[in-house]
């Protein structure tokens, strides 16, 4: 124990580095109490308490006292408050504000004019590096704007008092070096769209755009084409992000320069397939794509899915994971979800992907199960051994009887036989009883290695028993069922009430599979021991026989034999 140190407990908590790490898995009330403990605790402590503010009163009110409704300070403020508030000010690194003006309490206009009125510093949050505003008043959030901002997310809300066309300014004017860009709206794009390519035009160092479905129209797409250090392109669903008008992506043809995309390898876009298609083929696409998702607004034919693919497969060499998703997004509440007219889907339409060589994850939401036969499914696997996540399972939107699918559980075998690092798979399947056993001369099926997720959708299930006993032979300890549709992030599809009980056997299914995967690996050891056990017999009874074909005189009394 090094000297000066009591115990190796208060040497190691002498450790700033230590002391953070340990203080970050507690509640902002105890690293309160920790602050109160030692003067070299309290710095490290107060880090953990301020580093995110997600009650932007809380944080005020280290200001003056705010009145009983928040509407106005109940004095003025001065340079003592702020030098006061400096103290905690500098420790902010996130801060968020989301409130409704229907809030009660609710910030009023007040609060924030007296701080840009008395603040003695421009940057009143100097080292604030993400700000989350999500409120009808837009123009507050710049009191809290700053040089060293790098991710701003907002909800953009129209004002003829504040036009969107100034917050933007204001927006590249005094957060320069946003690389991180969030902006929600329930508006059509087309109405900010000319505001918006010139702000995305000034923010030569931001890598994320996250914008509404439907927001990326070609002419943004385009501005967005020309910044040397964007690397991800993506829309969210979530109904806080707003949603835009369809009409905007109708016709989608971006006019691409040579060296578009220097560096872009997510892309996220709603658009139609055969304009994504033409997108993908142009000569001056993005080079570097790792991650492509598109969802279709409206269903295609099989054969321009099978193009959409093989474009996929010859131009994005690089890419390492592919969706596609069609289902439409449920429209405003009281009107009755429009039914997607789609048609199905074989192997052969999807055969295409396996152009792309280093895909590892591959995700179809489609209204219907892709017809697929153990035949396709043993030629898929065999194809792609690095695959990852594949996810099939179909998505009826609204959810609807279908018929059952061909595939049954045996589909897993080749999955299991060909892909060593595949860790989440979703199938529709069959699971009829009579195709749940093995012949007594079958060998054991090879498990699943890494396998964590098994989603099975809508699948029709009649008995839970035999089903998790197949299972069982198949999953490794630890591997979850997912019952249920595919719903996409940010969706509330109505599930029907037929389709509970299905999803209670699947549940009873997930509740029995651990208890029977722990037997498999007993009897798998068991069996391991008596093959041991029988291997060191038969070698036993090979030398016994031998010595017993020997003549006599060549062995000792003690049964060795005589070296002639």
């Amino acid at each position: 124990m090094a000297a000066g140190y009591e115990s190796t407990i208060r040497r190691v908590l002498d450790i700033p580095e230590i002391v953070e790490l340990i203080f970050s898995f507690l509640d902002k009330k105890d690293n309160v109490n920790n602050a109160c403990v030692c003067k070299r605790w309290s710095g490290i402590a107060l880090d953990s308490v301020w580093r995110s503010v997600d009650d932007t009163t809380q944080l005020l009110r280290l200001l003056a006292p705010l009145d009983t409704r928040y509407n106005a300070f109940t004095r003025t403020l001065n340079a003592e408050d702020w030098r006061r508030f400096e103290r905690y000010a500098r420790r902010v690194r996130k801060l968020s504000y989301s409130v409704d003006r229907n809030d009660s309490p609710y910030l009023g206009a007040r609060v924030f004019d007296e701080i840009a009125r008395s603040r003695t510093t421009l940057n009143i949050l100097p080292n604030l590096t993400s700000l989350e505003w999500f409120s009808d008043e837009t123009r507050h959030a710049v009191v809290f704007m700053g040089q060293n901002v790098r991710c701003f997310s907002v909800f953009l809300h129209k004002s003829l008092e504040y036009p969107l066309s100034n917050s933007f300014k204001d927006i590249s004017t005094r957060m320069p070096s946003l690389t991180h860009l969030d902006l929600a709206f329930d508006f059509p794009v087309h109405e900010i769209e000319a505001d918006l390519i010139t702000l995305i035009g000034e923010l030569s160092q931001l890598k994320q755009l996250t914008l509404p479905a439907y927001g990326f129209t070609s002419r943004v797409v385009e501005a967005l084409s020309l910044l040397p250090s964007l690397e991800t392109i993506q829309f969210e669903f979530w109904d806080r992000q707003g949603r835009g008008d369809p009409g905007d992506v109708a016709v989608f043809s971006p006019n691409l320069r040579k060296g578009a995309f220097p560096v872009l390898w997510d892309l996220n876009l709603s658009v139609h397939l055969h304009d994504m298609t033409r997108f993908v083929m142009n000569p001056h696409a993005p080079a570097s794509l790792t991650s492509l998702y598109v969802h279709l607004p409206s269903s295609v034919p099989p054969a321009t899915v099978s193009e959409y693919l093989t474009a996929v497969g010859e131009n994005c060499k690089l890419l390492t994971k592919l969706y596609m998703d069609l289902f439409v997004p449920p429209l405003p509440e009281g009107q009755p979800p429009q039914p997607v007219h789609a048609e199905y889907l074989s192997w052969g339409d999807l055969r295409p992907v396996l152009l792309c060589k280093r895909l590892k994850v591959f995700e179809l939401t489609w209204p219907f199960p892709i017809h697929l036969t153990q035949e396709d499914v043993e030629e898929l696997a065999l194809s792609w051994p690095s695959l990852e996540i594949l996810q099939l399972s179909c998505l009826p939107n609204p959810i609807i009887p279908l018929a059952p699918p061909v595939l049954t559980l045996r589909a897993l075998i080749p999955f299991a036989a060909h892909c060593p690092d595949l860790e989440d798979l979703g199938l529709d399947v069959n699971t009829h009883a009579a195709d749940l056993e093995f012949a007594p001369h079958d060998a054991p099926p090879q498990p699943f290695r890494k396998l964590a997720r098994l989603r099975f959708g809508l699948s029709s299930i009649t008995e839970p028993g035999p089903t998790a006993l197949f299972l069982s032979q198949l999953c490794p300890l630890g591997c979850e069922i997912w019952p249920g549709p595919p719903v996409p992030d940010g969706f509330n599809i109505v599930i029907p009430q037929w389709t509970l009980e299905l999803l209670d056997l699947w549940a009873e299914v997930g509740r029995v599979l651990p208890l029977l995967i722990r037997a498999r690996m007993q009897e798998r050891t068991r069996r391991k021991e008596l093959e041991s056990e029988v291997e060191d017999l038969r070698m036993r009874c090979k030398v016994l026989e031998e010595r017993g074909r020997l003549p006599e005189g060549t062995l000792n009394a003690d049964g060795s034999c005589l070296v002639l």
